[in-house]
């Protein structure tokens, strides 16, 4: 029996007229080309409003969705601009989004929005609803308006710390920038409701992503202290990273500040639940990134200059994953258990039943893979957007690399996946998704890159780099 089937495509890279892709026509017209090449899931990467990097992964909000996946079509839609206005945000197409020009044409025309909106609703009932996160968000990106964004424990005393007090004097101050910034969260959570309920129509689940970690540039941080392993003074006792592994030889050093998992255990996970609960409002399953830091965590001393000088500290899984399981159902679960495994790990997955993942990629690299073997409860990729496309990854190998023998003796075995092909560019992307349909998994994802067999320009993300990445998108509709 075959898994079920999926694309890998995040929202920014969808085509279109503004820069970068959006909630609007074009995800639209992917949810019907989903449906009618009869794929049943959509995965995505995080929508949090991201921080340094543009990546995802390093948001400056728990909450806050990214504005800039905001539809200037839909806001033409709903009266919020008008067209002119909308043919100014109109940039070339490309297969980059060029994130500059975008945050220029972008802001003007969302601000635009937003004060439109702000005639037509009370935004001080949206600001209310949303007020545990949302209220230090707007503090916290005023206040970084104010001091040029420059890092928030070089604020004055007064502001290095939130309190409803310093929300109450900001807003006193300036509540037309932040109703309008409130504004703009409001006009993003309609419209990714509204694909949602689309994608409900057709049958297409989302798969969305819930990033582990948090920027230290971010309102959660800069607003609860306590939760972080930082020093009275806000600086960074540790940070996040992982040790030397196949795509960093000194480890990758993230800067992500790390958990206090005491405080967090005595609050009851209260942030974590939040957030996962605030993202399965509007996503189907939820992928659990880096799943191994929920059990322990490559902890580097904040003054070291890379990854290698860390340990393994362990958190609170045992009463995280009752916490987590108590709350919500295991099926709305997918754990991103790539990396550094042990006993520890597995066991607190294979324990609660939550399906892990398996990259094709990596399977070639010690034996000639048995895919038809491979555990029923899993998720099974040709690649992610940390891996190079499928053909980025075969134009790399080196002739007698011990994957690409493996593959070729995988194929010798296996003449209908390849119809006696030789293997090569043009077909390794094919041949690797035919391969994961043989697998007993649960799920079977492709990326997009590799459904339209693409190369190294279109991979998403390098491990370890933090800048010039997150940047393909399609040119054109599928």
């Amino acid at each position: 029996m075959s898994p079920e089937k999926g694309v890998l495509l995040h929202i920014s890279s969808l085509p279109g007229d503004f820069g970068i892709g959006d909630l609007g026509p074009a995800a639209y017209e992917f949810c019907d080309y989903l449906a009618a090449e009869g794929y049943q899931y959509w995965q995505i990467l995080p929508l949090n409003h991201p921080g340094y990097g543009n990546s995802p992964y390093n948001p400056i909000s728990a909450f806050a969705l990214n504005p800039y996946l905001i539809s200037p079509e839909l806001l033409l839609q709903d009266g919020l601009v008008t067209a002119d206005e909308l043919e100014a945000a109109r940039l070339p197409r490309s297969c980059q989004v060029q994130y500059e020009s975008v945050y220029i044409a972008k802001d003007r025309l969302l601000n635009q929005a937003a004060k439109r909106y702000l005639q037509r609703h009370d935004i001080s009932e949206y600001i209310r609803l949303h007020a545990k996160y949302l209220k230090p968000y707007l503090c916290f990106l005023n206040l970084a308006h104010i001091y040029g964004d420059n890092s928030w424990i070089d604020w004055d005393p007064d502001h290095r710390n939130y309190s409803e007090a310093l929300y109450e004097f900001m807003r006193e101050l300036y509540h037309e920038r932040m109703d309008i910034i409130a504004a703009q969260q409001a006009i993003v959570y309609d419209q990714i409701h509204r694909l949602k309920y689309y994608m409900d129509e057709l049958g297409i689940k989302l798969i969305g992503d819930i990033p582990l970690y948090l920027s230290y540039q971010s309102s959660e941080v800069w607003a609860q202290h306590e939760l972080f392993d930082l020093q009275a003074n806000g600086k960074r006792n540790s940070v996040a990273g992982v040790p030397p592994d196949a795509f960093s030889a000194t480890g990758q050093l993230w800067g992500n500040p790390i958990y206090r998992w005491d405080r967090m255990k005595e609050t009851g996970f209260e942030l974590f639940m939040d957030r996962i609960r605030s993202v399965l409002d509007y996503i189907t399953v939820l992928r659990l990134d880096h799943f191994i830091g929920y059990v322990n965590y490559w902890k580097i001393d904040a003054a070291c200059k890379d990854a290698t000088l860390g340990a393994w500290t362990d958190a609170e899984p045992d009463a995280f994953f009752t916490r987590l399981m108590a709350e919500f159902p295991k099926e709305r679960f997918i754990a991103e258990d790539l990396g550094f495994l042990n006993p520890k790990v597995t066991g607190y997955r294979d324990q609660h039943g939550l399906p892990g993942m398996i990259i094709l990629q990596f399977c070639f690299e010690e034996s000639v893979p048995i895919p038809e073997n491979y555990p029923e409860n899993c998720v099974i990729y040709t690649g992610t957007h940390d891996n190079p496309t499928c053909v980025e990854w075969w134009n790399e190998l080196e002739p007698d690399s011990p994957s690409k023998r493996n593959l070729v003796s995988y194929l010798a075995n296996h003449p209908k996946i390849n119809g006696g092909d030789a293997v090569g560019e043009d077909n390794i992307a094919q041949i690797m998704m035919r391969i994961i349909q043989t697998a007993p998994c649960k799920l079977a994802i492709f990326t997009m890159q590799d459904l339209l067999g693409l190369g190294d320009t279109a991979r998403m993300n390098i491990p370890g780099t933090a800048l010039g990445n997150w940047q393909w998108r399609m040119e054109y509709s599928v």
